[in-house]
C-alpha cells in the first residue's frame, strides 16, 4: 500500500539537509558572537499556552489533540510563547539578560501554498532582561548581521507600535478598537481601516516611510504630524534613539511606521525583513519588543525583545538569489579489490575515520563502478585495495580531480590531505 506524506509536510534528501545544515550553521555563527545560547522547547504544549494572548480563534490554525488523559493539547505554531513559559516557571531568579536562540519545526493548521507549509522551520533569537533602546538594535542587528553573512540581498523595515498606540490612546481611542485597527493595519486593510476610523493624521503616519539616507527627513515629518500627540511623540523619540544605534552598527533599513506584526505580542519597536524577488510571501523574518506576555504566564512583569526568521523562506531566497552553497565532500572512498584483504581495508578506513571523511565500498563492485560512485558523491580520491598492495604495506590511489593515480605507503595516506 503506498502512503503519501501529509499535505502541507515534505521530505528532505540528503542534498537538501545539507545545504539547510550549511545555513542554519552560518545563521547560529552570528547568534553565537552576540552570546546567544541555544535552549529547545516541547513539540507540543497546552492549547492555554496560545489561546490565552490570542484567543480561542487561534484554535482554527493549530493543530488541537487531546491525549489520553483527556488533556487538550496542541503542536507549538511558535516559539516564543514558550520561551516565555519556560522563563516564567523555571528561569524567573536568573541572572539577566537572559539571551536564548532556537531552531525548530512549528505546526499551523493552514492551507498549503508556495512559502507556506503545515510544518516548517522557525529559527530566533529571544532577549528577556533587559528594557532599552541597545537590547532593541541589538536584536534587530542580530537579524541583519545573519542574513548579511548569508549573502541576501534583502530589505529591513522598522516601525514602532508604541507610535501607533501612543496616537491611538491620545485621540481617545479605546483598547479594543485599538486591536482592531491595528489588525487592520497589519493586514493592510486600507478600506476596513477607513470604515473603523475617521482622523485623517493616522493615514498620515502610516504613509510615512523611507531609507535610512532620507531618515531625517521621514522622522521631521512624523513630529510634525504628531507634535500634538505626547504619547506618541514619546514612543517616536525610543525609535530615534534606536535607529541612532543601528546607524553606529552600519544596519541598512527602511523606516515604515506602518509595521504593526500581530498586536497580541508587540508593545514596542517592530521590524520586518523582506525579500522581494520571492513575491507575494516575501518576508522572511519579523520580531520586536514584547513586555507584557511574560506576566500573562504568571511570570513577573519583564521586558522581552525577539525576532523569529521563516527558516523556509530563507532557504526559498537562498535558491531565487543564486547564492552557491558548499557541496558536500567525501575525503576517501575505499574500494577492494578481493575479499581476501576486505579486513585489512576495513582497518585501513577505520584508522582514517579518526581524521577524514572514509566511504567504504559497501556494494562490492568494480572498481569502474566505485570510480563512478566517487564522483558522484564529490569524493577526493579513491583508494584501492588488493592482494599485493597489503603485501608491499601500500595502497593504490586515484586522485578524482587529476584523475592522476599513483602507489602510497599505507602509512602516508593522510599526507594526501594534509600537505
Amino acid at each position: 500500500m503506498k502512503i503519501e506524506r501529509p499535505r502541507g509536510t515534505r521530505d528532505f534528501t540528503p542534498e537538501e539537509m545539507q545545504k539547510r545544515n550549511f545555513i542554519r550553521n552560518k545563521i547560529e555563527e552570528v547568534y553565537g558572537k552576540f552570546n546567544y545560547l541555544e535552549i529547545a522547547i516541547p513539540t507540543f504544549e497546552h492549547i492555554e499556552l496560545f489561546s490565552l494572548k490570542s484567543g480561542n480563534d487561534i484554535r482554527e490554525s493549530m493543530y488541537v489533540f487531546r491525549d489520553k488523559g483527556d488533556r487538550e493539547l496542541c503542536l507549538r505554531p511558535e516559539a516564543t510563547a514558550s520561551v516565555c513559559r519556560m522563563f516564567a516557571n523555571d528561569m524567573r531568579t536568573a541572572q539577566k539578560p537572559l539571551k536564548f536562540y532556537y531552531y525548530a519545526p512549528m505546526f499551523r493548521y493552514e492551507r498549503p501554498q508556495k512559502g507556506r507549509y503545515r510544518e516548517f522551520w522557525q529559527s530566533g533569537i529571544e532577549l528577556i532582561g533587559p528594557k532599552n533602546c541597545e537590547s532593541d538594535a541589538e536584536v534587530i542587528a542580530a537579524a541583519y548581521t545573519a542574513l548579511k553573512n548569508l549573502n541576501l540581498e534583502f530589505e529591513l523595515e522598522i516601525g514602532h507600535l508604541g507610535v501607533l498606540r501612543g496616537l491611538l490612546n491620545d485621540l481617545g481611542i479605546s483598547g479594543e478598537k485599538q486591536d482592531e485597527l491595528l489588525n487592520a493595519v497589519d493586514k493592510k486593510d486600507v478600506t476596513r481601516l477607513e470604515n473603523l476610523v475617521e482622523h485623517g493624521v493616522i493615514f498620515d503616519v502610516l504613509e510615512l516611510k523611507g531609507t535610512k539616507e532620507g531618515s531625517k527627513e521621514i522622522l521631521g515629518k512624523a513630529e510634525n504630524l504628531l507634535n500634538d500627540y505626547p504619547d506618541a511623540i514619546l514612543a517616536l523619540s525610543e525609535l530615534k534613539e534606536i535607529l541612532l544605534m543601528l546607524d553606529i552598527m552600519g544596519v541598512d533599513y527602511v523606516i515604515d511606521l506602518g509595521v504593526a506584526r500581530g498586536l497580541e505580542y508587540y508593545t514596542g519597536v517592530v521590524f520586518e525583513m523582506r525579500v522581494q524577488s520571492l513575491g507575494a510571501q516575501c518576508q522572511i523574518a519579523g520580531g520586536g519588543r514584547y513586555d507584557k506576555l511574560i506576566g500573562l504566564f504568571d511570570g513577573p512583569p519583564t521586558p522581552a525583545v525577539g525576532f523569529a526568521f521563516g527558516f523556509d523562506r530563507v532557504m526559498d531566497a537562498i535558491e531565487v538569489q543564486n547564492i552557491k552553497i558548499p557541496e558536500n565532500e567525501v575525503d576517501f572512498v575505499i574500494a577492494v579489490v578481493d575479499h581476501s584483504v576486505r579486513k585489512n581495508a576495513l582497518k585501513i578506513a577505520s584508522k582514517l575515520r579518526e581524521k577524514f571523511i572514509v566511504d567504504f565500498d559497501l556494494m562490492n563492485r568494480k572498481i569502474g563502478k566505485v570510480i563512478e560512485y566517487a564522483n558522484s558523491i564529490n569524493a577526493k580520491f579513491v583508494i584501492v585495495i588488493g592482494p599485493r598492495e597489503i603485501a608491499e604495506n601500500k595502497v593504490s590511489v586515484r586522485d578524482m580531480k587529476t584523475k592522476e593515480q599513483k602507489t602510497v605507503k599505507i602509512s602516508e595516506i593522510e599526507n594526501l590531505l594534509t600537505k
